[in-house]
């Protein structure tokens, strides 16, 4: 509270008015202030100021004592009013789950809703549904009863703040049943019944290669596409009503470089999609159904576990874990993070902080932490430790610098021809490398191992 002066010019003379101001900010969290009309007396605006204080309080009075006789269906009318302005699939879960887990208060009084029955319904949810489902009604519920409490003003303080016992989420990391080992992948990817999978096929591959969500997967437009440039943007998601959605958050807003086997596959797949999508959308999207209409994850979902379960069933050689689309999402952070790819660069691709991948891969990270010690051991104390062919030399990548020197080339074009950064460095070290990363430098070169690496027998590196 307080009087604020004004000196105006009238007539040629300055006069002074005095305004009587007050906060409502104790009132109604309102920033705004409540202004009074100007008196040439200060005194006359301190008794204004003192009678709409008054009044203030009487009106407020009237309306907590209006809404003390609010039910909680009421307010809960009125907190989804104010969320209606978010995105609409949020929107739609908060109504599902008011609906589904919190309409036992509809008729109780909001002034009759205590600490015990929020600490029975929460007992009585527990009994029946996952715990993270269980946490999303509690959290839905508080939210509703601060509405009450302020700005409705129509309780003083909220039960749900009270001692609640709820249940916890144990966070262990990925389950080994929710993502594909490397031989499970690639036997999927290479089975027949998937490469004749034409509308899918690439959606596997490209979903494999970069660990996209189901969602920003089926939402990706040609436009998006730069080939020339390596480069793929995540703008938009699909829903599961085929309504473009914004991403998870801001990080989820991104561009990925994707390596060059997957030109052949987007090259192939714009090309389908040209063929057979509706021309009257204005989104052109990359994965479409025959009829021409956009792929959404829900869809996606049941094709993909419909492949799985034929592979299954007509293989008696392998059988892959019945994982879902979000499983190869899983499969590429799991198979990245064993690779040594840095925990960092598979967030950025993730879309995901680097503590949301720590907490998720949690299990991966510990094995990586073992294997770390125990080669910093073995080159701190120079361990002689036979390899698993029984020899103590190593393979020298001298040869493929020589070759590279001579077609003038430098490392980055190994790079820039499909092999990662850490690959790279691994062949500079004469570190050991895989098969694949072997066939890939020898296709580049069109040559045979040798011209690339030796043997040489010892153990100490140069």
């Amino acid at each position: 509270m307080s009087i604020q002066e004004k000196t105006l010019r009238q007539g040629g003379k300055k006069v002074t008015y005095y305004y009587p101001v007050i906060s409502t900010y104790k009132y109604t969290k309102s920033k705004t202030p409540l202004w009074g009309p100007g008196f040439l007396k200060k005194s006359d605006a301190k008794h204004e100021e003192a009678k709409m204080l008054r009044d203030l309080e009487k009106t407020l009075s009237a309306n907590k004592a209006k809404n003390k006789k609010l039910k909680f269906r009421d307010v809960r009318k009125h907190w989804l009013e104010t969320r209606n302005t978010k995105e609409s699939t949020t929107y739609e879960r908060d109504v599902d789950y008011c609906n589904l887990y919190l309409s036992v208060f509809d008729d109780m009084l909001i002034t009759e809703i205590t600490g015990i029955h929020v600490q029975n319904l929460i007992t009585l949810l527990s009994k029946k549904y996952k715990p993270k489902t269980v946490n999303m009604a509690f959290n839905l519920l508080s939210q509703i009863i601060d509405y009450a409490v302020s700005p409705l003003k129509a309780i003083d303080s909220n039960p749900c703040k009270e001692n609640i016992q709820r249940p916890k989420i144990r966070k262990k990391g990925m389950e080994s049943d929710k993502f594909w080992t490397e031989e499970e992948l690639k036997y999927f990817l290479n089975h027949p019944y998937t490469q004749n999978d034409t509308l899918y096929y690439n959606m596997y591959v490209i979903h494999s290669i970069l660990g996209m969500r189901p969602g920003e997967l089926c939402g990706i437009s040609i436009y998006d596409l730069i080939l020339p440039l390596n480069l793929l943007s995540l703008n938009y998601g699909l829903d599961k009503k085929n309504r473009l959605t914004d991403l998870k958050n801001t990080g989820a807003q991104r561009t990925l470089k994707f390596p060059h086997h997957l030109i052949q596959h987007l090259k192939g797949q714009i090309q389908l999609s040209n063929q057979i999508r509706d021309k009257s959308l204005d989104y052109p999207f990359l994965f479409v159904l025959d009829n021409g209409s956009s792929i959404n994850p829900d869809t996606y979902c049941q094709h993909f576990q419909r492949l799985i379960e034929r592979i299954n069933k007509d293989s008696a050689d392998m059988q892959i874990k019945p994982i879902t689309p979000y499983g190869l999402r899983h499969t590429f952070a799991t198979l990245s993070l064993m690779k040594g790819v840095h925990i960092k660069a598979v967030a950025e691709v993730m879309g995901d902080s680097v503590e949301t991948v720590m907490q998720n891969y949690a299990h991966i990270l510990e094995n990586m932490a073992g294997d770390s010690l125990e080669m910093m051991a073995n080159s701190l104390f120079s361990l002689k430790e036979e390899n698993k062919y029984g020899t103590n030399g190593y393979m020298q990548f001298s040869k493929l610098w020589d070759l590279l020197n001579e077609k003038k080339l430098k490392s980055e074009w190994l790079e820039e021809n499909g092999l990662d950064h850490c690959i790279v460095e691994q062949l500079k070290n004469n570190n050991s490398v895989t098969c694949e990363t072997l066939c890939l430098i020898c296709n580049l070169f069109d040559c045979q191992p040798d011209k690339i690496m030796e043997y040489v027998p010892g153990t100490q590196k140069h």
